[in-house]
């Protein structure tokens, strides 16, 4: 990987299998001795992420609006330590992020834009990995579901807004349907591929400098 600070996320709809491939992805780093960090959001440790878990089981009752602010402050108190990790050049990998509360928010019918507003102070994702599962695959992989992920008319909806958010060269959508390793291979095969392509255009421009100066 190159020397600067890479940050990676996950996102797809409930069981798509981000928690298991993010992780696959940080072990892989790990492994090859390269200077990594990992993160899931909801981070259900820290006093908003229990707010947030108490409304997704029904403890608690929230309109539209604050549930997803609550998401959106879940992830800034974790703000200053994701973009020191950025700034030591580690390779951040991250379990749901920025996307995923402009999917599931504008699938609950709130503007796309204040939404990104919203987010719009977090580090933004270097390459965003969409896991593609069809709802009905999702209901069948878990039983156990929070208010959310019991939905099948609102998955969908995700669904529908993840696609509209994809952005050729920093998404990349990987069909969820596949076995676990295959789906890692992939990843890390695209992930080396983007990072080769980047060195080599960092070389050239520095080759490029010293031919001026």
């Amino acid at each position: 990987m190159a020397n600067d600070g890479v940050l990676i996320s996950f996102e797809g709809i409930d069981a798509s299998g981000k928690n298991t491939q993010s992780r696959m992805l940080f072990e892989y780093f790990k492994r090859s001795g390269t200077p990594c960090e990992f993160i899931s959001f909801p981070d259900y440790t820290t006093t908003i992420g229990q707010e947030i878990r108490s409304f997704l089981d029904h403890k608690k009752q929230y309109n539209a609006e604050t549930r997803h602010t609550l998401y959106a402050a879940n992830k800034y108190e974790h703000k200053e330590t994701i973009e020191k990790w950025i700034a030591e050049g580690k390779i951040v990998v991250i379990n749901r992020y920025t996307e995923s509360n402009l999917a599931y928010g504008a699938a609950n019918g709130l503007s796309l834009e204040w939404l990104a507003q919203l987010e719009s102070k977090m580090p933004r994702a270097d390459y965003v990995f969409l896991l593609k599962l069809s709802p009905e695959a999702s209901l069948s992989r878990k039983k156990t579901r929070d208010l959310y992920e019991a939905d099948i008319a609102y998955l969908n909806r995700v669904s529908s807004v993840y696609e509209a958010l994809v952005e050729p060269g920093r998404w990349f959508v990987i069909k969820a349907d596949q076995p676990k390793d295959l789906i890692h291979y992939e990843i890390a095969k695209t992930i080396s591929t983007l990072e080769a392509e980047k060195s080599n255009i960092n070389r050239g421009s520095v080759s490029q400098s010293s031919r001026i100066q």
